[in-house]
């Protein structure tokens, strides 16, 4: 086809989410100095730009999905499925993708349920009636279907520039097939990316022989015997219905009631009006082929870089120049408040804005810095910092003890931004001051004494203060005395437990092999599906472009039809905690005390919750004996001391009988009944006297645990392996017996949908502006988040007040104990054996009595000699 020119019509249609979908899985992540993420809109516009300046189109439409494809979900009530949720990053970009369709007067056409590819193939067919010819740029071959003497697709291949051109001739080279053979063709094979099974065994080469050989699906599904084989004859006799189901799936709609105004689909923008949206992306390229609107014009606000008047000893080698350091740093006692702030192996010091001091770490060695920089933080009445925790333990490194912080800029940036860690200072200084940092420990320092200016009055109008105040920062030292602290381990028990592993692996291999009726390499998924889907036949195989599909969430649905399904998942389960644990942790052990030193992060979720990493302790198996086993590992450092776990009891539960004021909820957690059996006795309406047998026990707990998670009728399906209707049976009866449940989840969303936010039990924030998306797919996942993110945020902050309490109240006391770890809602600590139960009463004392709940507070106490021997005190 060639390209437009002169008084020649050309439509060019845009498969936008397929184009910014690439262009994000294809470009490095990118953020503004901001921290908003460019990576998808950058490249989409790059790409937008060359298909313009190539093609020369005299008209562009952006076509977009909206909702789901009610009727094709209706026909194949799988249809896409399997799909992964959207990256947030992702997610994120698509308004910024229309504010660059809206500059280029490029008009969006979208209609609630149905997808873009219906919209593409019907203004292509409404172009043809206007005399114009249709060019398609998309990365879906479905459309391809399409492709005519007046439409052309052009396919994006590798990266953001590499596209394949498509005209009916290029499509029977490919295909051996006419493009309007192609849903046909899609049928027989399948396809992956959409759920579409297909015909089990059928690929690419077969299904072109089947179409060729019959000319169509239907006359092949009528005489199967056209298949040509007795084999293929049988899989179209035994699929050939479902086939039929993907091919309606899989044909377009042309008819779709658009209008187009052809006047108004496209026009060049100017520079002065791309200028101020490339300059608010920050697209650097792009900026400097553009005249700015006014000479001397900066190329973005945010390029402005914080300034102050610095001072740096980091390459100071001579004792004079320690002893001006030192004169600084005395300079510094009668400050109010000093700021401290790490670049690498510098530190930065400063006591007003605009001002900061930076030295190496080095230094410090010197008599004079140190006594110098010692009284300084000790004179000073609040002491704030950029990451406390790190700034502890690089201080502790050199010999110096202070935790005496009142701040931590880096913990105030994440409150009030909490989808960002802000690990980095520059995030901070960008996103709270609108200012880029020098890097340089001085200005490090500076710019975390005006952080912490701009982020104390917000939290105080958010009601944040006593989150930052009373929890998060206080917790911060105790993290890092965890982190220093670490837990013993015995290594021999890991021996053991490895030699047992390579047994189980030898033996599942084995099992695996004699299934097979070959030996193959188990790891690689491109030969595992060809032994499953390609060799055993094993039904429901889903095609990839790098090959079979063979992931968990695959492998799980045919574990229980399939055995060496079951056994490829057992053989990774026992290879993970191998590879992951039990020959890994060995080698994490401190050279200097032999102890296992985790570290936690405590700006990584959005929940609030704290995650832990080198080795993340937090994942480890709680189900299957030799994952639990790993935590025989973890021991007490001699016999004169034992582990004590504190866990709370079903605070989620409970906190949502808390803040829905459930009574029913309420008076099973007062009367101190077993929930999960008070709730299958509510939702089956058992009698008082009835017994509740295991299996309606397990149906209630995934019902309490599911709702917390917004869970829907069709997950509580999968999850209890029931039908639908009986699900959503259970679910009725379930909020029948709790209403307030109901009426707190849905005025919950609600809110957030007003607020934009939902907040925990002391006011830590998740921003939600998916709730407003017209995208359904999108606003019901943000609507199970809102559910649960109050939930799961209030029981973090429990359980950090919690943590706050028990180390003062332990320090108090004069205990022989240590806290070690958090895992969830537990609590490890260290404790004398003689000690023992005085220190257990302390800790379920205090946890119990962190938060006055509507409901008691339940705390589980147990001790042994290693976490898995831990056994429940009868005594305590």
């Amino acid at each position: 086809m060639a390209k437009a020119s002169g008084d020649e019509r050309l439509l060019m249609v845009l498969d936008t989410y397929g184009l910014v979908y690439r262009a994000f899985f294809a470009l490095p992540p990118l953020t503004t100095t901001r921290g908003v993420p460019i990576n998808a809109v950058y490249g989409f516009t790059m790409m937008l730009n060359k298909l313009i300046a190539d093609e020369k189109p005299t008209h562009v439409i952006a076509a977009f999905d909206k909702g789901l494809p009610k009727a094709r979900v209706e026909l194949f009530p799988a249809y896409k499925a399997q799909r992964e949720a959207m990256p947030d990053d992702l997610r994120s970009q698509f308004a910024l993708v229309r504010r660059v369709l809206e500059v280029h007067r490029i008009p969006v056409m979208e209609i609630d349920g149905q997808e873009a590819d219906d919209v593409i193939a019907t203004l292509a067919s409404q172009a043809q009636g206007h005399r114009e010819r249709t060019l398609v740029v998309t990365g879906d071959s479905d459309l391809l279907q399409i492709v005519d003497e007046n439409t052309t697709v052009l396919m994006t291949r590798r990266g953001i520039t590499d596209l394949g051109r498509y005209d009916p001739d290029a499509v029977r080279e490919r295909f051996e097939l006419d493009p309007r053979q192609l849903p046909d063709y899609r049928g027989l094979k399948g396809d992956p990316s959409d759920n579409l099974p297909g015909i089990p065994g059928v690929g690419e080469k077969t299904a072109i022989k089947l179409i060729k050989a019959a000319g169509t699906l239907d006359a092949l599904v009528a005489d199967p015997a056209l298949a040509g084989s007795a084999k293929l004859q049988r899989l179209v006799e035994q699929y050939g219905a479902q086939a039929v189901v993907c091919r309606d799936v899989s044909v377009v709609r042309r008819d779709l009631p658009l209008g187009i105004d052809w006047d108004h689909a496209y026009r060049a923008p100017s520079d002065a009006e791309l200028y101020p949206l490339y300059s608010e992306l920050e697209f650097k390229t792009l900026l400097a082929k553009l005249k700015p609107p006014v000479e001397g014009l900066p190329l973005f606000a945010g390029e402005e870089k914080l300034e102050g008047n610095y001072r740096s000893y980091v390459a100071s080698v001579d004792p004079p120049e320690f002893e001006l350091l030192a004169q600084e740093l005395r300079a510094l006692a009668g400050a109010e408040r000093l700021a401290l702030a790490l670049r690498g192996e510098d530190l930065g010091v400063s006591a007003a804005p605009a001002t900061g001091l930076a030295f190496a770490l080095g230094a410090l060695d010197h008599v004079g810095v140190r006594a110098a920089f010692e009284a300084a933080l000790d004179a000073a009445p609040h002491v704030a910092a950029y990451d406390v925790k790190r700034t502890i333990h690089v201080l502790r490194d050199r010999a110096i003890r202070f935790e005496r912080f009142g701040d931590d800029a880096m913990i105030a940036a994440h409150l009030l931004n909490p989808t960002r860690t802000f690990a980095e200072i520059g995030d901070a200084v960008a996103e709270m001051l609108q200012r880029t940092v020098a890097d340089d420990a001085a200005s490090y320092a500076d710019a975390t004494l005006r952080i912490v200016e701009n982020a104390l009055p917000e939290l105080e109008a958010r009601d944040q203060l006593r989150l930052y105040r009373d929890v998060e920062v206080p917790l911060a030292p105790i993290l890092a005395r965890m982190e220093a602290a670490g837990i013993a381990v015995d290594t021999r028990e890991l021996d053991v437990l490895a030699r047992e592993i390579d047994a189980a692996v030898t033996r599942l291999q084995q099992h695996i092999y004699d299934f097979a009726g070959e030996t193959f390499n188990i790891g690689s998924p491109l030969q595992l599906g060809n032994i499953l889907f390609g060799k055993l036949q094993i039904p429901s195989g889903k095609k990839t472009k790098t090959g079979w599909a063979t992931g968990a969430e695959v492998l799980q649905g045919l574990a229980r039809e399939y055995p060496i399904c079951g056994l490829v998942l057992e053989w990774r389960e026992v290879t993970k905690l191998k590879n992951t644990y039990v020959d890994v942790i060995p080698q994490m052990l401190d050279a200097r005390d032999r102890r296992l030193h985790t570290a936690f992060n405590q700006t990584s979720t959005a929940t609030g919750r704290l995650s832990s990493t080198n080795p993340n302790l937090q994942n480890i198996p709680v189900r299957g004996d030799l994952g639990r086993r790993i935590r025989k590992a973890f021991v007490a450092k001699s016999d004169a001391y034992v582990l004590l776990a504190a866990d709370y009891s079903q605070i989620e539960l409970r906190l949502m009988a808390h803040l829905s004021g459930d009574e029913a909820m309420r008076r099973a957690f007062e009367e101190g009944a077993d929930i999960h059996d008070f709730t299958a006795r509510q939702i089956f309406a058992l009698a008082p006297d009835a017994v509740v047998d295991g299996n309606q026990r397990r149906m209630a707990k995934s019902v309490n645990f599911g709702l917390l998670y917004g869970m829907s009728d069709f997950g509580l399906a999968q999850r209890l392996e029931i039908g639908r209707h009986e699900a959503r049976e259970i679910t009725a009866a379930y909020f029948a017996r709790f209403p307030s449940v109901q009426a707190y989840i849905d005025r919950t969303i609600e809110d957030a949908r007003r607020n934009g936010y939902v907040e925990t039990i002391l006011g830590r924030r998740r921003y939600m502006p998916a709730l407003s998306s017209s995208n359904y797919m999108l606003r019901a996942a943000a609507e199970r988040e809102a559910t649960n993110a109050p939930l799961q945020g209030s029981a973090a902050d429990l359980m950090k007040l919690a943590m706050v309490k028990v180390e003062r109240a332990l320090a108090d006391a004069g205990l022989d104990a240590t806290m070690l770890l958090q895992i969830h809602d537990e609590l490890i600590f260290e404790v004398a054996r003689d000690r023992l139960h005085d220190v257990a009463h302390l800790v379920r004392d205090v946890m119990e009595g962190a938060l006055v709940l509507s409901v008691p507070l339940e705390v589980t106490v147990k001790s042994g000699d290693n976490w898995y021997e831990v056994e429940a005190m009868s005594d305590v």
